[in-house]
């Protein structure tokens, strides 16, 4: 005889449950997975209009100074920021700024990190795009969809949300701004 006043749930019970968790997780991770991926491409793509904003406002400095870039066209700026240093490279630049003069840890903050590039005129000062990501490849995979063009002083990307998707499921997450449209293959 079966007593009454034992209360629980059976094994049947338990793994009907069991079996039902399983499926909503089957459904749900690989979704949620996207989600966190577009979260990093949109905290990436915050950090590269961050490096634009202050390469910009580093450039317009320099202007003001009347420092002299030495070199009609576009160029480029590469920067490594730890937090509480930084280092530029400066493309076609005889007379480079020093790091303590362009100091983009006053633009950026104390705890800005990571990898930046910026595409500039020389001419006037401006910045046409920008790079950030946290490891060099994932900056040299981003500038594959940049081109320059020295005759009308541009630069394009074609850097697109389907491009950066793709490049983060590869492993290489990276921001730009602004970002560019894809070009449709004809």
């Amino acid at each position: 005889m079966r007593n009454s006043k034992v209360k629980g749930f059976t094994l049947i019970e338990l793994i009907v449950v069991i079996a039902i968790i399983g499926v909503l997780a089957a459904i749900l991770v690989p979704s949620m997975l996207g989600y966190v991926r577009n979260a990093r491409i949109s905290s990436a793509n915050a950090n590269a209009k961050q490096v634009h904003t202050a390469f910009s406002s580093a450039l317009t400095q320099l202007g003001i100074e009347n420092f002299d870039l030495s070199a009609d066209g576009m160029k480029t700026v590469t920067c490594e920021l730890n937090g509480t240093s930084i280092k530029c490279t400066w493309d076609g630049v005889s007379s480079a700024p020093t790091d303590a003069k362009v100091d983009l840890i006053s633009y950026l903050g104390e705890n800005f990190t990571g990898k930046g590039k910026a595409w500039y005129n020389s001419t006037t000062y401006s910045v046409n795009c920008a790079v950030w990501a946290s490891k060099d490849a994932e900056v040299t995979q981003a500038t594959k969809y940049i081109t320059v063009d020295n005759a009308t002083m541009t630069v394009s990307n074609t850097i697109d949300d389907v491009v950066q998707k793709s490049d983060a499921k590869a492993g290489n997450l990276y921001g730009v701004y602004p970002q560019g449209t894809a070009k449709k293959a004809s």
